[in-house]
């Protein structure tokens, strides 16, 4: 019985050791081309970084390339806590999309980034802080 068990334990441990063979990263995580947060979207994927107000938020293809303000149209909004939800201006500027945040007297908000690529739509919600 006890020689059973060791051969399950090294089997075990032997077969999940091989299962994740070549990645070069965990599993579900997504790489970021700029030092900032990446979400995962249907179409496209976004990575966002924030600097005190401003926000710089860069599509990307599921393989990890940037895409171009030619190649996707972003809108966004952002809504306070306890606030309705308010249109933020995205420009483009110097290879990504630049959006100005108004904390008010706010800690945080809740952003929010529609996305459409060759007419698919990927949306993206996420916080803000200062």
């Amino acid at each position: 019985m006890f020689k059973k068990i060791i051969l399950f334990a090294v089997v075990l441990v032997s077969t999940s050791s091989f299962a994740h063979e070549g990645h070069d990263h965990a599993p579900g995580t997504i790489k970021s081309n700029h030092g900032g947060v990446v979400r995962a979207g249907k179409f496209i994927n976004l990575e966002y970084v924030v600097t005190n107000n401003e926000v710089k938020l860069f599509p990307l293809s599921h393989d990890g390339k940037d895409l171009t303000s030619i190649e996707v149209k972003l809108s966004a909004t952002t809504k306070l806590p306890k606030g309705k939800s308010e249109v933020v201006k995205v420009e483009s500027k110097d290879g990504a999309f630049v959006a100005k945040v108004d904390f008010k007297t706010a800690y945080r908000v809740e952003m929010t980034v529609d996305a459409e690529v060759k007419g698919q739509k990927s949306n993206f919600k996420f916080q803000v802080e200062k």
